[in-house]
């Protein structure tokens, strides 16, 4: 699977973005992340994006369900940290999101280390301890 999502350490929710993604993966991802939603429950997510798919059929269904879930992510999102090791990915990111803001709290990073770190302040401030955890995914700090 070119998207891995792990849910066993909620309420941290760990993604990876590792190769060309089908529309199918990606319908099966916003699947799995509905599930988050309805258990109504903060959580903070931490997505590595190494590899990805970029074409517009892609892009286009991801744009809808950050729109159809805005509500949900406002209310039970305390914050994403969105990892790519690409600077100018990162830089391009954090430009999409200048026009148009995620409906939580974000960051754009290149490394776990700053990842976890903002999950845990984000989790911090909302009195939601997060368990210990170092990367679970080899190859990224």
């Amino acid at each position: 699977m070119a998207i891995t999502l792990d849910l066993s350490h909620l309420p941290l929710v760990l993604t990876r973005f590792d190769g060309e993604q089908s529309l199918d993966e990606v319908e099966q991802y916003i699947g799995r992340m509905s599930e988050v939603h309805a258990l109504r429950q903060p959580y903070i997510s931490i997505i590595w994006l190494r590899r990805y798919a970029r074409g517009p059929a892609h892009t286009d269904r991801i744009g809808r369900w950050i729109k159809d879930t805005e509500e949900a992510a406002r209310q039970y999102c305390l914050g994403a940290a969105m990892i790519s090791q690409s600077t100018g990915f990162r830089f391009a990111l954090a430009a999409i999101f200048l026009i148009r803001p995620m409906p939580c709290p974000y960051l754009v990073c290149g490394t776990w280390s700053e990842a976890i770190a903002y999950a845990c302040g984000q989790a911090g401030k909302a009195g939601v301890p997060l368990p210990e955890l170092a990367s679970p995914w080899p190859g990224l700090d």
